[in-house]
C-alpha cells in the first residue's frame, strides 16, 4: 500500500497537517541529544525527511519495508543518509550498533508495538536517545469527535484527489491501533526504555515520545 502512494505522499501529508508535519518532524530530530558522528536510525524513514534533519551532524540510517519509499529518499537524499529495506521487527543491525534513534509517524502502522520497541532496544547502545512521533486521538468527547470528524473527511478526499482513496481510509483505520499515549510511554518502559515521556505537539493530536535506552541493571 505504501508503494502505491509515495508519488504524493510528502504533499498530502503537508496539506492533511497544514505544513505542521515539517514542525513536529523537526522536534522529533531535536529531541534526541547525541554527538557530532552517531549513528542514527530512522525507523520507518518513508521519502527521509526526518533523518534529512540529522545529517549534517550524525550519520543516519534509514530503515524502511517499502521499496517504492526508499528509491523516492534516494533520489531526493543523493547519498546524505544510509537507507536499507528492512522491518521494525527485525532489524539488520548487531545488538548496541547504534547511538540513537528517530520515528515519524510510524508507530500506528506497527501491528506489534512492544515487539518493536523491544528489537529497538536491542539495536541500540546503552543510554542511547529515542524520540518518535505520531498522530494520536486527543483526550475529550468533543476534540476527539471533531478531530475524527477532519481526519476521516479530509484523508480519503485527498487520497482521492490521487487516486488512492482506500489507502487513506486504512490511514484513518490506523489510529484506533495506537494506545493513548501514557500507555505508550509504559510499554517504552516494559521493553528497554527508561525515562519515557509523552508530549503533546498539538493539544492532543501529535505526541512526541521520549526515552533512552536501559541499562543492563534497569
Amino acid at each position: 500500500m505504501f508503494d502505491e502512494i509515495v508519488p504524493r505522499y510528502d504533499l498530502v501529508n503537508g496539506l492533511l497537517s497544514a505544513g505542521f508535519d515539517r514542525w513536529w518532524r523537526r522536534q522529533a530530530a531535536s529531541a534526541i541529544d547525541v554527538p557530532r558522528g552517531s549513528v542514527v536510525l530512522d525507523l520507518g524513514c518513508g521519502t527521509g525527511r526526518l533523518g534529512e534533519l540529522l545529517a549534517a551532524r550524525c550519520r543516519v540510517v534509514g530503515v524502511d519495508v517499502s521499496a517504492h519509499m526508499l528509491a523516492a529518499a534516494r533520489r531526493r537524499l543523493r547519498g546524505s543518509v544510509r537507507l536499507v529495506q528492512g522491518s521494525a521487527f527485525r532489524l539488520p543491525f548487531p545488538d548496541g550498533a547504534l547511538d540513537g534513534a528517530v520515528s515519524g509517524f510510524v508507530l500506528r502502522n506497527l501491528a506489534d508495538i512492544p515487539g518493536a520497541f523491544a528489537e529497538l532496544s536491542r539495536v541500540l547502545r546503552e543510554g542511547a536517545p529515542v524520540g518518535i512521533v505520531d498522530i494520536t486521538e486527543p483526550p475529550g468527547r468533543l476534540r476527539r469527535r471533531l478531530f475524527d470528524a477532519y481526519f476521516s473527511a479530509a484523508a480519503p478526499a485527498l487520497g482521492a484527489l490521487i487516486g488512492r482513496r482506500d489507502a487513506y481510509r486504512y490511514l484513518v483505520r490506523s489510529l484506533a491501533n495506537l494506545p493513548p499515549p501514557d500507555e505508550v510511554a509504559a510499554v517504552l518502559e516494559r521493553h528497554g526504555f527508561a525515562g519515557a515521556a509523552a508530549r503533546s505537539l498539538a493539544p492532543g493530536m501529535v505526541t512526541l515520545w521520549t526515552a533512552r535506552r536501559a541499562g543492563t541493571s534497569s
